[in-house]
């Protein structure tokens, strides 16, 4: 299993930062290797509401099923992703801190299902933390900015 985690501090409330994490069209606009994401299933989020996500990164394309598997508006939310290379578990959770910031804590643990994937894990897992590093920062920017 790898592990990826990152926390970074936003200026803003957990209501007002929860919904760019649950929302399609929002996660497009903070997730830089996000190109797309489609809901399956109909309404708002709740556990077991599905999307489809395709991630472009590094001149790779990689398409994923994803399912919300614990939800607690406004402070955490888990989502379960498969794709034919790997499986994982993303997990953010919003803690309230004096003056009207939030502590956002994002965590990846990923388990690669293919050989050749398990083999270039180390390389592949650094890059994962340099992208949720940068991920959050754009989305501390994005809730930030007036």
């Amino acid at each position: 299993m790898h592990r990826n985690e990152h926390s970074v501090e936003i200026a803003a409330d957990p209501a007002e930062i929860f919904p760019w994490l649950a929302a399609s069209e929002r996660r497009c606009e903070w997730m830089g290797a996000l190109a797309e994401s489609e809901p399956l299933t109909e309404g708002p989020p709740e556990v077991g509401s599905r999307f489809r996500d395709v991630f472009e990164d590094l001149g790779q394309r990689v398409e994923l099923e994803a399912e919300i598997v614990e939800l607690e508006p406004p402070h955490a939310m888990k989502v379960h992703l498969v794709s034919r290379v790997f499986e994982a578990t993303s997990s953010q959770r919003l803690e309230e801190l004096d003056g009207g910031r939030t502590r956002l804590t994002a965590v990846i643990e990923t388990e690669y299902k293919q050989r050749a994937a398990r083999l270039a894990a180390p390389v592949v897992n650094r890059h994962t933390q340099r992208r949720l590093e940068q991920d959050l920062a754009r989305l501390k920017e994005l809730v930030e900015s007036p």
